[in-house]
């Protein structure tokens, strides 16, 4: 699914500063974007670019946006693709080189910043994000490329550029639904020690929150399932690395985890104060969507379930206490 992120790309790859992916990038010989290499085709005047869905499969078709000398009008995740009237569709092949060439060519020009607003805001599920991102690129590396570094704007600051804003907005967007992942993940313990979370985010965050969660589970395994995007996260030993996923695993809790979360359902509870309950706040704050994956809404209150739910857990009170 995601090669870059998986074996040290955009997202690292299983280090909190990203290291595998620059490394990555410096064993490749330098490259500008404005110069690429490769063959010439004959440039549509009306065409879509068909990719993968991926950061670098979009960042790879951009490259070649630049190699065929062309000006696409879209960006479709391949499967999705509804062409216009009169519209042609060239379908893009997802290249690691082409990928980093165009991250080292945004982070000479526009610095990392800008590169990761590109990276975020191609994370998002909304249909001109590919779009917007292309259009970015494009001013950042033909217009503001073409100026001397000290004649060069903050390119992040310009919020009413035409070309910035909605790669600001989508950037957002995206870092807003990562913040929520980090919140309302709930991991439950699997047989053999696995710990595993399923999600269901609006934007394909799962590169931005496994540095996050390995950083605190540190060499305990554990994974993340994104049941939208059919892509998990995989965390051992501190190293991390993401994959294509058909359907979450079927594993076995083990035998304490239902106990666990009744537990879990009645510190939740008791640490509420009734009287301040505000169902449009929470609403607002913890979006219905995710409810089925978070373990406490997904059970009758725990005052309904009463001390039972205690009943065979040894120390109960010190493990609600904290």
């Amino acid at each position: 699914m995601i090669p870059m992120q998986a074996h040290g790309g955009f997202a690292g790859g299983g280090g909190a500063d990203g290291a595998g992916g620059e490394l990555a990038a410096r064993k490749r010989p330098q490259a500008s974007l404005d110069a690429p290499s490769g063959p010439q085709g004959a440039p549509l005047p009306c065409v879509a670019y068909l990719y993968d869905g991926t950061a670098e499969g979009l960042f790879s078709a951009i490259f070649d946006a630049y190699v065929f000398h062309e000006d696409p009008e879209d960006f479709f995740c391949d499967g999705s693709y509804q062409p216009r009237l009169g519209q042609s569709s060239r379908v893009i092949a997802t290249d690691e080189e082409k990928a980093l060439r165009v991250r080292r060519g945004l982070v000479r020009v526009g610095g990392s910043k800008v590169f990761r607003a590109a990276l975020h805001a191609s994370l998002s599920d909304e249909p001109q994000a590919g779009a917007a991102v292309y259009r970015f690129v494009r001013y950042v590396m033909d217009d503001l490329g073409k100026r001397p570094s000290s004649a060069r704007p903050f390119v992040m600051g310009q919020l009413a550029h035409p070309c910035v804003a909605p790669v600001a907005s989508l950037e957002r967007q995206v870092l807003n639904e990562a913040h929520r992942m980090k919140q309302f993940l709930r991991f439950r313990q699997k047989e053999g020690g696995l710990w595993v979370a399923v999600c269901n985010p609006n934007a394909n965050v799962i590169p931005l929150v496994m540095d996050h969660f390995s950083g605190r589970f540190n060499t305990q395994p554990f994974a993340i399932y994104d049941e939208v995007h059919r892509v998990v996260g995989i965390s051992q030993d501190g190293r991390w690395r993401l994959s294509r996923a058909s359907a979450e695993a079927e594993l076995a809790d083990c035998a304490a985890e239902e106990l666990m979360a009744q537990a879990w359902c009645v510190y939740y509870d008791s640490a509420s104060i009734d009287v301040r309950y505000h169902p449009e706040l929470r609403r607002q704050f913890m979006p219905m969507r995710l409810w089925g994956n978070i373990t406490e809404m997904r059970r009758p209150r725990a005052h309904a379930i009463g001390e039972a739910a205690l009943s065979g857990l040894p120390n109960a009170a010190v493990f609600i206490d904290g």
